[in-house]
């Protein structure tokens, strides 16, 4: 049987490769690069890799089905909801876990659960690291200096 996030993955491909050349790069540099950091902090963190690279992966979804940023990560927490359910691979435990990392990534300067904080750091880590193109929000360098920090990469 194929594991279940290979599954959510073709599903997940198929999205994306319905948007224009530009976005189809964005967002499989994007959301794989997010789902990898994902499963590395949270690897170092101790909690389950599996969650962590499936939130990582849907975290930007609404944007990919949407196509826009106004309130991605609540409607995005709606949207990989239903992607969930609809497959039928995860329980409603893991699932409630993973909208709710999604619908907490955007807000950078509160601390949540440990699956919410993975997937914000994450996401800071891509931004920083493989997002060159864009305007670093003024919440994350922050919060970039700490990941680094525990990473070994950066004294504070």
């Amino acid at each position: 049987m194929e594991h279940r996030f290979s599954l959510l993955r073709s599903e997940v491909d198929s999205l994306i490769y319905q948007c224009n050349p530009a976005e189809i790069r964005h967002f499989f540099h994007h959301l794989y690069g997010v789902s990898k950091f994902c499963a590395l902090l949270a690897l170092k963190r101790g909690i389950n890799t599996e969650l962590a690279a499936t939130a990582g992966l849907l975290h930007d979804i609404y944007q990919v089905t949407g196509k826009s940023t106004l309130n991605h990560a609540e409607k995005g927490a709606i949207v990989a909801e239903t992607m969930l359910k609809k497959l039928n691979l995860y329980n409603d435990e893991e699932i409630a876990a993973i909208k709710t990392a999604i619908l907490r990534h955007k807000d950078k300067s509160a601390v949540h659960e440990l699956l919410d904080e993975v997937l914000k750091d994450a996401d800071v880590l891509d931004h920083n690291l493989n997002a060159t193109d864009i305007q670093i929000p003024d919440r994350e360098p922050e919060r970039y200096s700490t990941i680094l920090f525990e990473l070994g990469y950066h004294t504070k």
